[in-house]
């Protein structure tokens, strides 16, 4: 066991010694099989791996503070303008909230309004009184179906809607992000320290 440990331990060693000579790295083969990118020498490559690096840095702060298109049409599934809250787009969450609250009692109130006329029509006994009862309870109910219809329609625009607040929530977030990393003086990465002027 011992023997055969020796033998990879030596073998493992000598490897160096078998490989070939390194050769000198050559940027300007790199660069030009990438000069449909803008690299037509070292700086700008090298410009374009720190933009790159800086907006990976960008993009982990935004990744961890952006918000979910499922998450914000859930909210507003279950409470109108909900989803419209989360992204801070706190004027249109209040005017669709408060639209389809409006709509939900106006519709409770002439449906229960069409149920009371259909009670006195159910115990009228004068034939005028019949048939206005009936005329007032089918109109309180239409009325009642349309307000339904209406608030069904208000609430998919709701959600819906959320999807955009959502996605112009997180691109403002990006742009803020931006603006604030450019804006930093100093900033330590892994890489090291960086000095902006």
């Amino acid at each position: 066991m011992k023997k055969i440990l020796l033998i990879i331990i030596l073998i493992a060693l000598s490897l160096p010694l078998f490989a070939d000579e390194h050769t000198k790295f050559d940027i300007d083969a790199i660069l030009q099989n990438n000069i449909k990118y803008g690299w037509d020498n070292a700086t700008n490559w090298e410009n374009s791996r720190k933009d790159i690096q800086e907006n990976m840095t960008i993009f982990k702060r935004w990744e961890n503070k952006k918000q979910s298109h499922f998450t914000n049409c859930l909210k507003s599934m279950i409470a109108p303008g909900w989803g419209h809250f989360s992204t801070r787009n706190y004027l249109k969450g209040e005017v669709l909230l408060g639209l389809q609250v409006l709509l939900a009692v106006s519709a409770y109130y002439f449906y229960d309004q069409s149920q009371d006329y259909y009670e006195r029509y159910r115990n009228a006994h004068q034939i005028d009184e019949i048939n206005q009862y009936y005329i007032d309870a089918n109109s309180s109910y239409r009325t009642s179906g349309i307000l339904v219809g209406l608030w069904i329609i208000a609430w998919g625009y709701t959600v819906l809607d959320t999807i955009q607040a959502t996605e112009n929530y997180n691109r403002d977030l990006w742009y803020a992000l931006y603006d604030e990393y450019m804006n930093k003086k100093i900033t330590v990465t892994a890489q090291g320290i960086q000095i902006h002027f």
